[in-house]
């Protein structure tokens, strides 16, 4: 950068010969010299980073492409076909058997529900006193307080209110001059959902407010039989009650059937076969049937009808699978290319040519993409070859028969499965129960705090017999380590010794720390064991494992980029160094070129000077 030149006047006392342009010049050529150089390597490398990126992108897109096809979830999808009745639909989990099912309809799983009689508002007056009855689903009672005042709405209302929502009250406009009934049913399907209505005779020691007779639901056009029984029964409120039976429709009389409310539904559990096994279930949705399988019933089959539902392997995506990795690695060979070539006749090269790691990537590549299994097979096998232009090309008719008829094959060929190897830490010794068990256990990082008393008490209290409280301090240090917050894929368990059992799934680690006297009372001692997690499969897992040694964390291409990196930093560094120097030098040479231009400007003017007198004498002379 050049001097600021309004600061000075340099030049002007050696006749411009020390002056601020020759300064810049030489500034100028020393900055060509030692600075343009290292700008050139910046750019050069900014240049590679930029152009490393694109590529390591590229073949993180193919090793996407590439994992897919050899991970375990493209191959543990499924797929359920259903032919027949279809009165049965059916979705799976990734993972399920594949397997037959043959199933049969006998009985949908329904609701209890009834409907009130018609009434002409919402906010009409139900009851014209005050009354409490009683409704009993699921094996709990629950009384409704009302007086003369509460509404239909309102009713509704206390129901929900009241039932904790196991039995749902809605009002609904059906039409006609009185167009409002009120729909009583019960929350969930199934026969334990049963709704029973009752009375209650006296509120002695109960929670009802008022009382109610078998005549008072009337109110709803609810009629019921009168009650046989004549002993006194309670709810579970402690009020005396009449449990009420609602009277068959063709045991009303006219004049109670012109305005009658009725049982539209009554609760049933659903009945169906499975492969000629006869199942009951609350729901007509079904999970707990067959682990990742959810059945739906949709409709009773008719005598003879079935439904068949057909579990197996999905094959859905695989053919965009293989597609989209076709279609990246022409991608990433197009963009190394380019990377990597050379011009003889114009003498241009890409950013890459003459870079091994980047040169070595086809090399790397084509040994996996031109190889052959154990068993003979090779990417041309399903319709993948190279043309002599390094792309792949897909012959999708060949693909598609190797996947409809020889899925095993390609499976083989593809796959890779990921195997544990998982630990287990076990005590060396039974728990000693009888004296208490406070201390922090330390597994994997994470601190537990145990806390079991020596006089360990059940319930409310409780006081336990040996048996029981061993049990229960058993069950208090397994809760305690099951409970513990960031502990994950560690399970605790007893075995029949009553030694601590500490078990690792998912190939994780097991490390124990402690103080020594408290692990010691647990039967354990400070410890790691490595679990192990390896994935082991088919042939084109050597590609993925290519790929990882390209961009994975300790890949050659993740070097490269830290070196690119690393250089960058340095010639910046340098280069800031080297203007700095250089500003230095020419800001002293202007201040020294300063002081020379004014002892010149000095001695310019004691010349003229000793020539005005030198001239004046020869001048008085004549």
């Amino acid at each position: 950068m050049a001097i600021n030149t309004e600061k000075s006047q340099l030049g002007v006392g050696s006749g411009n010969i020390l002056s601020w342009d020759t300064i810049d010049k030489l500034k100028e050529a020393d900055t060509k010299a030692m600075v343009k150089p290292l700008e050139t390597k910046i750019q050069d490398n900014l240049t590679k980073q930029k152009d490393l990126t694109a590529i390591t992108t590229l073949l993180s897109t193919f090793k996407g492409s590439v994992s897919n096809l050899t991970g375990d979830n493209t191959y543990l999808k499924r797929d359920a076909n259903a032919t027949g009745s279809n009165s049965v639909s059916v979705s799976v989990s990734a993972g399920v058997a594949e397997q037959n099912m043959n199933l049969s309809v006998q009985q949908l799983a329904s609701q209890d529900s009834f409907q009130s009689k018609t009434f002409g508002s919402r906010t009409e007056s139900v009851f014209d006193k005050d009354v409490s009855f009683g409704i009993s689903i699921g094996g709990k009672d629950y009384v409704i307080n009302a007086d003369s005042t509460t509404t239909l709405e309102q009713l509704a209302e206390k129901i929900n209110e009241a039932t904790e929502g196991k039995v749902q009250a809605k009002i609904l406009n059906v039409g006609g001059d009185e167009p409002f009934r009120m729909i009583i049913q019960s929350a969930q399907t199934g026969e334990a959902n049963k709704i029973d209505f009752y009375s209650i005779q006296s509120t002695t020691g109960g929670s009802a407010t008022n009382t109610s007779d078998d005549s008072t639901l009337k109110a709803l056009g609810f009629y019921f039989d009168k009650a046989s029984n004549t002993t006194d029964d309670k709810d579970s409120h402690g009020n005396t009650i009449m449990r009420l039976t609602l009277k068959q429709p063709d045991k009303l009389s006219e004049e109670e059937k012109k305005n009658a409310g009725s049982q539209i539904s009554t609760a049933q559990d659903a009945k169906f076969k499975y492969n000629g096994i006869d199942i009951t279930r609350s729901s007509n949705t079904i999970d707990d049937l067959i682990l990742g399988v959810n059945l739906t019933l949709n409709k009773v089959d008719k005598d003879g009808e079935t439904t068949n539902v057909n579990i197996t392997q999905s094959t859905e995506g695989i053919m965009e699978d293989i597609k989209a990795m076709v279609e990246s690695y022409n991608s990433l060979m197009n963009n190394i290319n380019e990377a990597t070539k050379y011009d003889s006749e114009t003498g241009l090269a890409g950013t890459f040519q003459g870079v091994r790691e980047i040169t070595s990537i086809t090399t790397e590549l084509n040994k996996i993409i031109n190889g052959v299994s154990k068993d003979g097979k090779s990417l041309a096998d399903f319709g993948i070859t190279l043309t002599k232009d390094g792309l792949l090309t897909l012959d999708s008719s060949i693909l598609n028969d190797m996947i409809n008829t020889k899925f095993d094959e390609f499976k083989n060929f593809f796959s890779s499965e990921t195997k544990f190897t998982n630990v287990t830490a076990v005590g060396d010794k039974k728990i000693e129960w009888n004296d208490e068990l406070k201390g922090k256990l330390t597994i994997n990082g994470v601190e537990i705090d145990i806390n079991i008393e020596k006089d360990f008490k059940g319930k409310d209290g409780a006081t336990l017999t040996n048996g029981e409280a061993e049990k229960a301090k058993k069950n208090a240090l397994l809760k305690a380590i099951a409970n513990a917050s960031g502990l994950s894929d560690i399970s605790a368990s007893f075995d029949k010794d009553g030694k601590l059992v500490l078990k690792g799934s998912g190939g994780t680690d097991i490390e124990i720390k402690g103080s020594s006297d408290f692990l010691e009372k647990l039967g354990l001692k400070e410890q790691k064991l490595d679990g192990k997690t390896e994935i082991i499969g088919g042939f084109f897992k050597g590609l993925n494992d290519t790929l990882n040694g390209l961009i994975g964390s300790e890949g050659s291409l993740t070097a490269y980029e830290e070196s690119l990196t690393s250089s960058h930093k340095s010639l910046t560094a340098s280069k800031e160094q080297r203007q700095k120097e250089l500003d230095a030098k020419y800001t002293t040479m202007a201040e020294k070129w300063s002081q020379y231009d004014t002892i010149i400007a000095k001695l310019e003017a004691q010349m003229n000077t000793v020539n005005s007198m030198i001239e004046a004498a020869n001048n008085a002379n004549k």
